[in-house]
């Protein structure tokens, strides 16, 4: 059942109500070369995972630089940053996203 179709899934006596949030993406450096766009908003029912599938779908690039095919998770020279504050966790089924929420992905910095 395509969970994207509906707000509402009807299962037997019992409705589960979706709800659809809003994140913002920032992008940055070679991800923003990438998408072209300083920002973008996406529209998601469900969680972190289904929010990289739709970024991925629309740029097919960002998996190759964003994603660890061994690990199957976030690559590790990137830091996930929600709402300022820096995610530790690459699992991205554990990575927790709510409404109005401002999701950037960012490489490290060095200088001198």
């Amino acid at each position: 059942m395509n969970k994207l179709s509906s707000k509402l899934l009807n299962q037997g006596n019992l409705i589960i109500n979706i709800k659809k949030m809003f994140v913002e993406i920032l992008y940055f450096a070679e991800i923003k070369d990438i998408t072209g766009k300083e920002k973008e908003r996406f529209e998601i029912f469900n969680n972190f995972e289904e929010l990289l599938q739709l970024l991925f779908k629309k740029y097919d690039a960002l998996q190759d630089l964003l994603w660890d095919e061994n690990s199957q998770k976030i690559n590790k020279v990137f830091s996930v940053i929600i709402n300022n504050q820096s995610i530790h966790e690459k699992d991205t089924s554990k990575i927790k996203l709510n409404d109005g929420d401002t999701v950037a992905f960012l490489l490290p910095v060095s200088g001198g």
